[in-house]
């Protein structure tokens, strides 16, 4: 009876489990410290980002295209667009910062990814809240949340995020040139996703509706604004598209990683 309890006590699930929370703890204290001061620029940064844009835009536009609020509206497609980025983000140097722990027998760079969005991830929802909340009070806005389609399109962005991220983590170990390309292709991401706009706006015409349609953060942003504004309803919603887009990075980014995990360690 006590090898068998040894046994479950060490099955592979939960060393894994026991891996990622000694790797979270780690994330924690490398990216936010032992103090309050990171978690409240985690917070303001995004928060300053969102009031300065909102600021300006409100003297090119008389109104944003739903709702009342610039802050509200600019802060729903802001938001929803940095579950996507920040997550990849993270995980573009996930083999580079934990290269050393890798070499470890119990670690494998599949715990380093799953401790690292985890956290992310909850930093992400803890942002959202709170701004929305803030938002919501302070501009008079009357939100109507639909819960169940915020969480799809949330879902879904954090799982492209991870998808580019693992995908990317390997490439750019591989082939050092296609950091510096995929910084240059991804910096009108911004722009190109409606965050700033929806696809339906006067800002659109109608041919670049179908160039809009091609970029899955566009479904994922406008699906996540149907969820505040229940008067919206968005041409370019369709979450089956970035799901299955963020699938196929997935597989390919682990398909690389098991061809070159001792490659990556070697580095």
């Amino acid at each position: 009876m006590a090898t068998t309890n040894a046994s479950a006590a060490d099955s592979p699930l939960r060393v894994h489990r026991r891996v990622v929370i000694a790797l979270l703890r780690r994330e924690m204290s490398t990216k936010y410290g032992r103090s309050m001061g990171g978690y409240f620029w985690a917070v303001a940064e995004p928060c300053g980002m969102i009031f300065i844009m909102s600021f300006a835009w409100s003297f090119m536009s008389r109104s944003p295209d739903l709702g009342q609020s610039f802050v509200v509206f600019f802060g729903s497609g802001f938001l929803s667009f940095n579950f996507y980025r920040n997550t990849a983000a993270g995980l573009f140097t996930v083999v580079r910062n934990n290269s050393s722990l890798l070499k470890y027998p119990n670690v494998n760079i599949w715990d380093a990814i799953v401790a690292r969005t985890l956290l992310q991830t909850l930093t992400n929802c803890m942002v959202m809240v709170l701004i929305l909340g803030i938002a919501g009070t302070f501009t008079g806005e009357t939100l109507s949340l639909d819960f169940p389609r915020i969480a799809g399109a949330l879902s879904v962005a954090t799982l492209l995020g991870v998808g580019m991220g693992t995908l990317n983590a390997v490439l750019f170990h591989i082939v050092p040139t296609w950091e510096r390309i995929f910084k240059i292709i991804n910096r009108p991401l911004f722009i190109i996703s409606g965050v700033l706009y929806t696809p339906e706006s006067r800002l659109v015409p109608g041919p670049a509706m179908d160039f809009l349609a091609l970029n899955p953060l566009v479904h994922v942003i406008s699906a996540f604004r149907e969820g505040i504004y229940p008067v919206y309803h968005a041409r370019l919603n369709h979450l089956e598209y970035p799901l299955a887009v963020g699938l196929v990075m997935l597989f390919f980014g682990l398909l690389l990683l098991r061809r070159y995990d001792e490659r990556l360690l070697e580095r």
